[in-house]
């Protein structure tokens, strides 16, 4: 499984496995959606803590710093949080029948988006200091 999580000289490959990474999560947060969301106790702070793991472990696959993962964990929770809540209620208007399974549907859609934005952010290395270009 270590191997897995190791970049290699492949741009598609690590790109690919960068892509298996936010799947994974866009099926864990659909869970947890589903499991949590008509609960006393919530889905949010389970959704903010997997969208927080989520952005570590793709800053931990590109090796990019720790300062670069504190900034695109807030951005990622507060984005997350606005674009899930305004995306349900809208969708929410279009077919109210769908109850719970409207917040599943934003959520994963929600969680692909951020996790292809922080590829895409992070892949090109922008984040190293120095670097020439």
């Amino acid at each position: 499984m270590k191997r897995f999580f190791s970049r290699s000289d492949s741009g598609r490959s690590d790109l690919l496995k960068a892509n298996v990474i936010v799947l994974v999560f866009v099926l864990a947060h659909a869970l947890v959606c589903l499991a949590l969301h008509d609960t006393k106790i919530g889905d949010g702070i389970f959704l903010t803590c997997l969208t927080i793991a989520m952005v570590f472990v793709l800053i931990q696959y590109y090796k990019a710093s720790f300062d670069v993962f504190l900034g695109l964990s807030f951005l990622s929770c507060f984005a997350g949080f606005y674009i899930g809540t305004e995306g349900a209620g809208l969708l929410e208007r279009w077919v109210p029948s769908w109850g719970v399974w409207i917040n599943t549907i934003v959520t994963m859609l929600t969680t692909e988006f951020l996790g292809q934005v922080i590829i895409l952010l992070v892949r090109k290395d922008w984040h190293v200091g120095g670097k020439q270009q």
